[in-house]
Order: structure tokens, then C-alpha cells, then sequence
């Protein structure tokens, strides 16, 4: 079976970082600290490497990819992640339809589909959610829209990054449970846990 992801990073100086993910499985990858795991979420989100860095996605080596390539690329993969952030100006329908009105798939009308069956999974009135601002919203609430954003568009490949922080541990079981849901649609798919050790205070 060939990998989904492959991800190299050598720094002058700190332990060279080697990933192989391979498809269709749940994988949980522990980095050694916050900066290595954030310039590996940055390739993985940009599909685009900097100084140092290595990346392959779905067997394409990102490298020299052209725009029209990276962007047929990003499509397919997802990124979640605290870094990447809700539009403040549009409420939580509009960012969860605006992308996949970009790409012109799905169809606004199986977009709502998905987005009920998901937020009636976690919450008990979804239309209310829907209808507010990101500042209006939680944190676990912020991390649902942008859960369902990214589910609608259907990606190959999704990497998770800390969705539990800073949630209670009752918040947390429900964000354990985003991992049903996205194999429940996308049952060839790969998932990807991101982590990392904590820098001493």
C-alpha cells in the first residue's frame, strides 16, 4: 500500500523528522516540539515546503508542483487545526458553504445535508449555531463549523492538529468522536493525529 503523506525536515542542529502515513488508516503522529509541528501543519495546509522540509501528499511531491496543480492537490486534502480560523465577518453556514461554493462542488443542497447530519450529532439546536458569528461561538462550537467545512469538501486526506486544547473533558469525548464521522463518509480515507511536547515553562 503506498503512503498518503511523507514528510521529511532537517534542521542544522535538531533531530532530522521523518513521517510515513500510509492510506486508508487512522495514524497518530507525536512531533518533538510546537515549531516542528507547526511548519509541518503550514507544508501540509500550503501544500508548498520550505527551506528544510520534504513533503509528499497522495503521492505527489509538492515540490515543483504549478499553481493549477496545488490547488487541484488541496482540494483533496483537509487541514484542522486551531491555526486555521473561521472568517469573523460571515456566520457559521456562510463558512461552512462559502468553500464549497468556490469549487463548485458539492451542491448547496448536500452541503446542508451534511452540515445537519454532523452538528445534530453535537448539538441540540444547529440552525441557532448556524445563524451566529465565529465570536458568538465556543471553542468546541468554532472547532465543529470548521469540522464540518472540511468535511463537506470531501477530502482524501486529513490531518487533525490539538482539537482538545483547551476544552474540558467532557468536550473532549466530543471531539473524539469526529473521527466516526469522517469515516463514516469517507471510509478509504486517511486521518492524521498531529501532536507535540509541550515546551518547559
Amino acid at each position: 500500500m503506498s503512503d498518503a503523506l511523507r514528510y521529511a525536515l532537517r534542521q542544522p542542529g535538531s533531530p532530522e523528522i521523518a513521517l510515513a502515513v500510509p492510506q486508508g488508516g487512522v495514524s497518530r503522529v507525536h512531533l518533538p516540539d510546537p515549531q516542528s509541528k507547526a511548519r509541518f501543519i503550514a507544508a501540509v495546509a500550503k501544500a508548498r515546503c520550505e527551506d528544510g522540509e520534504e513533503l509528499e501528499l497522495l503521492g505527489e511531491p509538492v515540490e515543483r508542483l504549478k499553481p493549477a496543480a496545488r490547488a487541484r492537490l488541496l482540494k483533496r486534502v483537509g487541514v484542522l487545526s486551531p491555526a486555521v480560523t473561521l472568517l469573523t465577518n460571515l456566520n457559521a453556514w456562510e463558512n461552512i458553504a462559502l468553500a464549497a461554493a468556490y469549487h463548485g462542488s458539492p451542491s448547496r443542497e448536500r452541503v446542508a445535508q451534511i452540515t445537519q447530519e454532523v452538528l445534530g450529532a453535537f448539538v441540540a439546536e444547529p440552525l441557532a449555531l448556524l445563524a451566529r458569528l465565529p465570536d458568538q461561538l465556543g471553542t468546541l462550537q468554532r472547532r465543529l463549523v470548521a469540522f464540518v467545512r472540511l468535511l463537506v469538501m470531501e477530502p482524501e486526506l486529513v490531518v487533525i492538529d490539538a482539537l482538545d486544547e483547551g476544552l474540558s473533558r467532557e468536550e473532549c469525548a466530543s471531539v473524539a468522536r469526529l473521527e466516526a464521522q469522517y469515516r463514516a463518509r469517507h471510509p478509504s480515507g486517511t486521518l492524521l493525529f498531529v501532536d507535540a511536547r509541550e515546551e518547559p515553562s
